[in-house]
C-alpha cells in the first residue's frame, strides 16, 4: 500500500511542478456516453429518470452517499455500516440488500462484483470524487443490464480539467462511538498532445453507528481524456481501492438491541473486513460522420474481499455467539460476563471476482418514412469468474488475520465454489420524432449467458471430523431471453412533458441469493414494467417551482424470497415465490426563490415522496411454526401479504435560506416508513433479530455552507435528536442506524 501511495504522491507532485497557471476548478465531461455522461444525459433517456448534480450534493452535505440517494423518489438506501460502503440500494420495490437486484455503475463500468453470477456490491465510490449521480427507472434501462427490472444507478466521476486546477477536501466529525475523518485531494491539467489528466486520492476513517464498526480505506484514482484527432477521443480510468475495516456482518438479537443499541461488535477488532479493488476502463469514441458515432468501452474489474468473524447464528441466544475450532468458551454469548476471546477460532469467508467486458454502441441519425430517427444500438461481451470459500481455523497463536492463500484446500474448508459466466447482450433503441411534440422510443434487448458452477465441500457428510470427503458437484446452465420495450415523450402545452412506457425486465439468479449448492434451484426473475409520468416547469419563472410525478406498476415472476428465516446465513435458503405486484407513485418538487426574486438572500426547498403498495400474489403457507420462539403468528396463506423489505412510505423535505455563491443554511426532515422482513408479515421482531416488522422513523438533519474566496467551510448535523432506529434486518440479525453525528469541513480550490 505504501509503495502505491508514494507513486501516487509523486504523480500529483509532478503534475503540480509542471503547471504554469492556476484557475478555478472546472468539470469537463467528454462526449463519450458509454464512459460518462455529458452533464445530465438523463433528460434524453425515455421514461422516469433523475439526476443529482454536484451543486445539490454540496448544498445538502449528507453524511454518506446512501443518504444522498435517499432524496431520489423511489430509491431506498439501507445504511448498516456508517459510511454506505456496503451499498444497499433498491429502486421501486427491489430488495436493497447489497444492491443485488439493480445495475450499479461508475462511469458505466459495473460496480456489481459479478453482474450475472453474484451482483453483490461491497463498494461505493467516495462521495468526494462524485460529480453527479444518474438514476434511470424507465424503459431506457434496456440499453444496460443484465438487471433491468427496477432501475440503474450510475456514479459519474469528475473529468480532468482543461486547465491546471485542483481541490483539497477535509472533514472531521464525531459520533457517539468515536471520530470520523475524511481527506481528499485532486489535481489535473492539460499535457499538450497527451490530453488532460487528473489524479485523486481519498481516505476515509469513520466510526459507524455501533462499537467495533470502523470503516477505513484508501482510494487512488487517475483518469485522462485524449483527443487523438478531430474525429477520435479516448478516455482512460485507473482505480485502486484498499479497505481494512472492523465490520461484523452479524447484527444483534432483540434482547441485545433493547439492552444497548450501540453494543455492536463486542469482539472489538476480532471481526474484520478486508477488500482490494483494481479497475481499468478504456473508452474510445469515433465520429465517423455528422450522423454516425461509435463508442467502444473496455473494462476490467478485480475484487478480492475476505471477512473474519466469530459470529454464528443461534435462534435462542441471539447472534453474538461463540463457535469455532478450539474455542475456550464455545456455545456462550460474547456479551456474557467473564467471556474473553482467547483460544477461539474464526470463520473466514474469502471471495475473489474477475469481470471483463467490451461493449460497442452506435449512435445513428437518419430519416425513415419522412420522420427523424435517432438510433442507439450495440452489443456487449462479458466474462466473469468468481471463487467463494468458507472455512474455520484454529489460527496459530490466536492470530485472526492469517497470511497466505485463503483459497487453499485444507481440512478446515466448509464451503468451496467456483463459477464462470460467458455473456452476450445486444440491444436496439430508436427515438422516432413522430411529430414536433411526440417522440416514440421502441427498443429491444437480447440477453444470453452460459453459467458453469462447480463446488466441493470437504466436510460435507463427514460430521464434525476434519476428514476430507471431496464431495464434488457441477452445474451448467444457459439462458436466452428477448426483452422488448416502448417509451414515449409528449411535449404538452404550458411547459408540461408527459412520458410513459412499458418494458420487460429480468435478473439472473445470483449465487449469493441461492446459497451454497442451491443455484440450480432458482430461476431468473422476469417482470412487466409500466409507468406514466409528468414533468412540469410552468411555474418556474414566476414562482420558482418545478415538479415531477409518476405512477408505476411492476408485475414480477419468480421473485426470490427466503424459504426459511430460521436457517443461518444471509442468503442460505431462497426460493422463487411466484407472482408479485408492486404499485407505486413518486413525486418530487424543487423551489428556488432566486428564479423570480431580485433579492440577494432567498429561500429554497426540495420535497420528494414515494408510496409503494407491494403485494404477494401467490398462494402458499407461511414460514412461521409453533416451534419458533415467542408467540409466532401462524399463516395458512400469504396471498396479499406485503413483499418483504419494501417500506410503503418514504419522504424527504428540505427548507433553506441563503445567498447564492456565498452562504446557505438548511434543515432536512427524512421519513422512512415501516416494513416487514418475512413473507408471513410477522409483527414483532424475533428473538434472534432476523425477522419481524421494522418500525417507521423520522430523522432531522441540518447544515451550513460558507464560501470565502477559493475556500468553502461547512458544518453539518445528522440525526440531531439522536433518534434510535433499526437500519436493516437480515438473516444474521438487526443493525441499528447512525446516531447523532456532527461534522465540520473545508474545501479549497487551487
Amino acid at each position: 500500500m505504501h509503495f502505491i501511495f508514494f507513486i501516487f504522491l509523486f504523480f500529483i507532485i509532478s503534475l503540480e511542478l509542471q503547471a504554469e497557471d492556476v484557475s478555478n476548478e472546472s468539470i469537463t465531461l467528454p462526449e463519450i456516453e458509454i464512459q460518462s455522461s455529458i452533464g445530465d444525459r438523463t433528460r434524453l433517456t425515455p421514461g422516469s429518470t433523475n439526476y443529482v448534480d454536484r451543486q445539490s450534493i454540496d448544498k445538502s452535505r449528507y453524511l454518506t452517499v446512501g443518504e444522498i440517494l435517499q432524496e431520489v423518489p423511489g430509491v431506498v438506501s439501507e445504511i448498516d455500516d456508517g459510511d454506505s460502503r456496503k451499498s444497499n440500494f433498491g429502486i421501486r420495490g427491489a430488495h436493497s440488500r447489497r444492491s443485488r437486484k439493480i445495475s450499479v455503475y461508475e462511469d458505466y463500468i459495473p460496480n456489481n462484483f459479478a453482474p450475472y453470477t453474484d451482483p453483490t456490491t461491497h463498494y461505493t465510490p467516495p462521495d468526494e470524487r462524485i460529480a453527479g449521480i444518474e438514476v434511470i427507472k424507465g424503459s431506457g434501462q434496456l440499453t444496460h443490464g443484465p438487471q433491468t427490472m427496477y432501475g440503474i444507478i450510475n456514479f459519474l466521476n469528475y473529468r480532468p480539467p482543461t486547465q491546471s486546477s485542483g481541490k483539497i477536501i477535509t472533514s472531521l466529525g464525531s459520533t457517539q462511538i468515536g471520530p470520523r475523518k475524511q481527506f481528499h485531494v485532486r489535481y489535473g491539467r492539460q499535457f499538450s498532445v497527451f490530453g488532460n489528466w487528473q489524479a485523486m486520492f481519498t481516505r476515509h476513517d469513520n466510526r459507524g453507528p455501533v462499537h467495533g464498526d470502523i470503516t477505513e480505506y484508501n482510494d487512488f484514482f487517475i483518469n485522462g481524456d485524449i483527443d487523438i484527432n478531430e474525429n477520435q477521443k479516448l478516455a482512460l480510468t485507473f482505480n485502486y481501492n484498499e479497505e481494512d475495516s472492523e465490520y461484523a456482518e452479524g447484527g444483534l438479537g432483540l434482547s441485545q438491541y433493547n439492552a444497548n443499541k450501540q453494543m455492536g461488535n463486542l469482539r472489538l477488532g476480532d471481526d474484520i473486513f478486508k477488500m482490494d479493488m483494481a479497475r481499468i476502463g478504456l473508452a474510445h469514441s469515433y465520429y465517423a460522420s455528422d450522423t454516425l458515432k461509435v463508442d467502444t468501452n473496455f473494462y476490467y474489474n478485480f475484487f478480492y474481499r475476505t471477512r473474519w468473524s466469530q459470529t454464528d447464528n443461534d435462534e435462542s441466544a441471539g447472534l453474538v455467539f461463540r463457535k469455532g475450532i478450539g474455542c475456550t468458551n464455545e456455545g456462550l454469548r460474547i456479551d456474557a460476563a467473564n467471556i474473553t476471546n482467547a483460544g477461539c477460532g474464526y470463520k473466514v469467508s474469502p471471495r475473489r471476482y474477475h469481470t471483463a467486458g467490451i461493449e460497442t454502441r452506435f449512435y445513428k441519425q437518419t430519416k425513415w418514412f419522412d420522420k427523424n430517427n435517432d438510433l442507439k444500438y450495440g452489443a456487449k461481451l462479458e466474462f466473469e469468474k468468481l471463487k467463494r470459500k468458507q472455512w474455520v481455523t484454529t489460527l496459530e497463536g490466536n492470530k485472526k488475520d492469517q497470511a497466505g492463500d485463503q483459497f487453499v484446500e485444507n481440512e478446515f474448508a466448509k464451503m468451496n465454489e467456483e463459477a464462470e459466466v460467458y455473456a452476450l447482450a445486444t440491444y436496439f433503441e430508436n427515438d422516432i420524432q413522430y411529430s414536433d411534440k411526440l417522440t416514440l422510443t421502441p427498443g429491444i434487448r437480447y440477453e444470453s449467458y452460459f453459467l458453469i458452477h462447480n463446488d466441493r465441500e470437504n466436510r460435507d457428510g463427514c460430521g464434525a471430523t476434519s476428514v476430507v470427503c471431496n464431495d464434488y458437484t457441477s452445474y451448467e446452465k444457459d439462458e436466452y431471453i428477448l426483452l422488448p420495450g416502448l417509451g414515449f415523450t409528449y411535449l404538452a402545452p404550458q411547459s408540461n412533458q408527459l412520458y410513459g412506457g412499458i418494458h420487460m425486465g429480468m435478473a439472473p439468479p445470483a449465487v449469493g441469493d441461492a446459497g451454497y449448492r442451491e443455484i440450480s434451484n432458482l430461476k431468473s426473475q422476469k417482470s412487466f414494467n409500466f409507468e406514466l409520468g409528468i414533468r412540469n416547469q410552468t411555474f418556474e419563472n414566476n414562482l420558482g417551482v418545478t415538479f415531477e410525478a409518476a405512477a408505476f406498476r411492476t408485475v414480477e415472476r419468480n421473485r426470490p424470497v427466503k424459504s426459511s428465516l430460521r436457517t443461518a446465513g444471509t442468503g442460505s435458503t431462497l426460493k422463487n415465490i411466484g407472482t408479485t405486484f408492486t404499485d407505486g407513485i413518486e413525486f418530487s418538487s424543487n423551489w428556488d426563490q432566486s428564479k423570480y426574486s431580485k433579492k440577494l438572500n432567498n429561500w429554497f426547498g426540495t420535497f420528494s415522496y414515494s408510496f409503494i403498495y407491494p403485494k404477494l400474489k401467490t398462494h402458499q403457507k407461511g414460514e412461521r411454526s409453533s416451534s419458533d420462539p415467542g408467540s409466532p403468528m401462524i399463516i395458512d396463506d400469504i396471498y396479499e401479504n406485503d413483499i418483504p423489505f419494501i417500506p410503503r412510505h418514504k419522504a424527504v423535505l428540505t427548507i433553506g435560506y441563503g445567498k447564492k455563491n456565498k452562504w446557505n443554511v438548511s434543515g432536512t426532515a427524512r421519513y422512512n416508513g415501516e416494513y416487514f422482513t418475512d413473507i408471513d408479515n410477522s409483527k414483532g421482531i424475533g428473538v434472534s433479530g432476523r425477522f419481524g416488522q421494522v418500525d417507521d422513523y423520522i430523522l432531522f438533519n441540518s447544515r451550513l455552507n460558507y464560501q470565502w474566496g477559493q475556500a468553502t467551510f461547512y458544518i453539518s448535523g445528522t440525526n440531531l435528536l439522536n433518534t434510535p432506529y433499526i437500519a436493516s434486518v437480515s438473516a444474521e440479525g438487526l443493525k441499528t442506524g447512525n446516531g447523532r453525528t456532527l461534522v465540520s469541513g473545508m474545501e479549497y480550490n487551487f
